[in-house]
């Protein structure tokens, strides 16, 4: 690879790896937004690069976590653990909440 490849390479890399848009970086960089489109073109074209290794979206697959908790634990006080198997809807803390207060006065 000739040193002039190397340098847009490393600097379309660089792009990929920010997550910035080309023009962002050029402005940045004080490069021409043109000759950067250039050369990704020209890199991918003579297969220095695949498509997908200069940004673009690539297909995922998500699974839910097998370990996943959704329950919780209100601590009280130094002496009260209030332990739920699902999380609590913000009207119920806020009425436990409500209440402790009262009792605490």
């Amino acid at each position: 690879m000739s040193e002039r490849s190397t340098f847009w390479l490393s600097h379309l890399s660089a792009i990929e790896a920010e997550g910035i848009t080309t023009k962002a970086y050029a402005e940045r960089e004080g490069l021409s937004p043109q000759a950067l489109y250039q050369w990704r073109k020209r890199l991918v074209a003579g297969g220095r690069r695949s498509r997908a290794k200069l940004g673009g979206f690539v297909p995922i697959q998500i699974e839910p976590s097998m370990t996943a908790r959704t329950g919780c634990t209100v601590m009280i006080g130094a002496q009260l653990r209030l332990e739920c198997a699902t999380l609590p809807g913000v009207d119920w803390l806020a009425a436990l909440s409500a209440a402790l207060s009262e009792r605490g006065r």
